[in-house]
Formats: C-alpha cells, structure tokens, sequence
C-alpha cells in the first residue's frame, strides 16, 4: 500500500510565506533563519528538501523570473487549498495542550485567505479550548503541588500562566476583529 505523504508544520510555514508572493528558496530560508520562523529550522539540508517535497506533491511549482535568471517558488491553486484547510480544520484539546505555536502560525498566516467570520470561529475556540485547559491545569495545581518539587510547582505554575496569557490575547486579538 503506497503511504500517502502530508504537508509537514515546515512545509505548511512555507505555503504561508509564498501564499502572496513567490519567493527564491534563498530568501525562504533567510526568511526562516531572521524571524521567528528559525524554531522549524533554516537549516539548507531542511528547507530545499521540503521545497522538493512540495513540488511534488503539487502544492508548489517552480517558476523562472525573467529579468534575473533566476527561480522562485509560488503557490499552487492545490496548495492554496490545502493551506486553507489547514487554517480553518477544528482546534482539539490536543492542539491547546501541545501545539499552541502551530495555532499561532495558523492565525499569523491566514490574513489574506480567511474570511473574517472563520477568523473569529478560529479565535473563539482557541479561547474556549484554553479556559477549559486553564482550569484542568489549575485543578491538578490545587490538588497536587504540596506533593510536588518546588521546580515541579513553578513549571506547572509557568504552564498556567502561560495559557491565561494565551488566553487573554484571543480575547484582544478576538476585540480587534469585531
């Protein structure tokens, strides 16, 4: 049975940068290596290979710029798609849990593709997900951390805190849209 290949987080990083421009895989990769982007690795033996990667599965394609020789890397209609699917596919406990940053990416690259209605369902549930969260953390706080290290407490204490600061930027985020 042939396993089928989906977009990795690197690979969806990616599709949000050239979403609106095509882009060099150099300046993809300086992109990635200057910002904030450097936590999925602008490692050259990471990044070509995921533009590869992408060609084939046609979501991106190759396209030659005239004035400069050179190739730039654009979009597909295909990766389009898949981008938006990404975008606006449900936020699962999981998700709050242990991939906030990817949540985060999600929201920062969506602007241009999202209409404003799935941007505020994307906020709303990332907000409701986090003070469901919140709360369990805070029980198992309340419950547990006599029995706990002083460094077990703090970093549960920092996982809180973290989530209530998470939570009070949907909130924001979620005023400045409406």
């Amino acid at each position: 049975m042939k396993k089928t290949i989906e977009p990795t987080l690197l690979d969806f990083a990616i599709l949000g940068l050239i979403q609106d421009q095509p882009l060099s895989g150099y300046r993809i990769r300086k992109l990635f290596e200057e910002t904030a982007l450097g936590n999925y690795s602008s490692s050259p033996g990471t990044i070509y290979p995921a533009l590869k990667r992408l060609t084939k599965l046609g979501l991106i394609e190759k396209i030659a710029i005239s004035e400069t020789n050179k190739s730039h890397f654009q979009i597909t209609s295909k990766g389009i798609l898949i981008l938006k699917e990404w975008f606006v596919k449900s936020i699962e406990k999981e998700d709050v849990e242990k991939k906030t940053d990817e949540l985060l990416l999600r929201f920062a690259f969506m602007e241009t593709l999202v209409d404003k209605e799935q941007k505020i369902i994307f906020l709303t549930s990332f907000r409701a997900r986090l003070k469901v969260y919140i709360k369990e953390l805070q029980k198992y706080y309340d419950q547990d951390a006599h029995d706990m290290p002083l460094h077990g407490k703090l970093a549960l204490q920092h996982g809180i805190d973290s989530a209530k600061v998470t939570f009070n930027w949907c909130k924001k985020a979620l005023t400045k849209l409406t």
